[in-house]
């Protein structure tokens, strides 16, 4: 999530994770969030995107874009916990992910696609960035995954309908070379528009998350012509 608020970044480059809101900014920003959380579920009401369906991979034998990002960003002891969940979050949600066609013109929702990221659908606590602070939070860490959506996307010439950029800029993420898409339910979203059918994965391979965009060769020549 975004936000305004006090960040530390020490000559290391890490931000401490012991970094986080008041009490008194969390209620605050808790109280923004869930106002608009309601106004985006009204504003979203008729738009028509809708869940996307899995295909056959088959039929898309050609990579139009593919990021990867490593799975463990932090070796200190205090954090494995944390790194564990995230790397739960990201096999959760990957898996409403990996193997949907996204048909051309139809616009692909984050959040639309993956649901909301709570303890009751089996997603952990991860770190999250809150108002410029590194803090705990259930789901944390799917924004490793928006990150690469955004950036396979790009690559493969979508129109980005909504993207956010974090707040802060993390030494060694994504966000320095403004590749970033930050989500927070169901408010600030990722959403681009295909101009051609593709074909999203999205897996957890050893060390890395690898998330493919692969078009058919019918459909990449028309749009090249």
């Amino acid at each position: 999530a975004t936000g305004a608020g006090s960040l530390v970044t020490p000559a290391d480059g890490w931000i401490r994770p012991w970094s986080r809101p008041t009490l008194f900014s969390g209620l605050v920003f808790r109280l923004k969030a869930t106002f608009l959380q309601a106004e985006r579920a009204w504003r979203d009401r008729g738009t028509g995107l809708r869940r996307l369906h899995h295909a056959s991979a088959p039929d898309f034998p050609i990579l139009l874009g593919e990021a990867r990002s490593p799975l463990w960003s932090d070796d200190r002891e205090a954090e494995a916990s944390y790194q564990r969940g995230k790397i739960h979050n990201l096999r959760r949600s990957t898996r409403a992910l990996d193997g949907i066609l996204l048909p051309a013109g139809e616009v692909f929702g984050f959040w639309r696609q993956i649901g909301r990221a709570c303890r009751g659908r089996g997603y952990v606590t991860g770190r999250m960035l809150q108002q410029g602070c590194m803090v705990p939070a259930i789901g944390g860490g799917l924004c490793q995954l928006s990150n690469a959506l955004y950036d396979a996307a790009l690559q493969s010439g979508a129109d980005i309908v909504e993207r956010h950029a974090h707040s802060r800029i993390i030494p060694g993420s994504s966000a320095q070379e403004g590749r970033d898409a930050t989500v927070a339910w169901n408010y600030i979203d990722l959403r681009f528009r295909a101009r051609r059918p593709l074909l999203i994965e999205a897996r957890l391979e050893r060390d890395e998350l690898v998330v493919r965009f692969r078009g058919r060769p019918d459909a990449v020549g028309r749009e090249s012509l």
